[in-house]
């Protein structure tokens, strides 16, 4: 467990993600429920950030990425230093390692500035 929480960056990718998440769950589920669940996806972030809840690593979804499982999202996760960098969230319906693999460039150019 680090000594000080790491400081949380998140990629432009992973910015409109969650805005997305919130948009559909809020349609879907309404706005309090939307709430919830990002303030579910936030806490298991700050968890990571804090050393208390260990990213898992699946070579079958990314060799680079780590993740956690938050309800039904996978958070991508890189460290960098003293930064956790949140790569990208994909839900769990989705084809992970299809969707890592047609975002790879453009989460390279994101992290790569971070």
């Amino acid at each position: 467990m680090p000594s000080k929480p790491l400081s949380i960056v998140k990629t432009p990718i992973a910015e409109r993600k969650i805005i997305e998440i919130a948009k559909w769950s809020a349609r879907k589920w309404g706005r309090k429920t939307a709430r919830d669940y990002l303030d579910n996806i936030e806490r298991i972030i700050n968890l990571v950030a804090s050393g208390l809840l260990p990213p898992q690593k699946n070579s079958e979804f990314s060799e680079r990425f780590t993740y956690y499982l938050a309800e039904q999202h996978y958070i991508f996760f890189e460290i960098h230093k003293d930064k956790l960098i949140i790569a990208t969230l994909f839900h769990t319906a989705m084809s992970i390692k299809e969707r890592i693999s047609e975002e790879r460039l453009e989460l390279q150019q994101e992290i790569k500035t971070i």
